[in-house]
């Protein structure tokens, strides 16, 4: 049977910790990245649809008379 000793001193765990904690505000960031392009695209077709029923109200009233 093997056995394996492995010695961790204090500075291996600060470095995992720091591993965690960069991990954790990578995904953080790409999150937010990807909120914010989401929330642009949905303001401007929401802006493109008000912009198109602007339009054919405006061409309505210019068509009846």
């Amino acid at each position: 049977m093997t056995k394996f000793v492995a010695y961790l001193d204090p500075g291996t765990g600060a470095t995992l910790v720091q591993l965690a904690l960069a991990g954790t505000a990578g995904v953080a960031a790409a999150a937010k990245l990807r909120m914010n392009k989401l929330k642009r695209r949905v303001a401007n077709e929401g802006a493109e649809e008000e912009a198109t029923s602007d339009a054919e109200t405006e061409d309505e009233p210019a068509n009846a008379e």
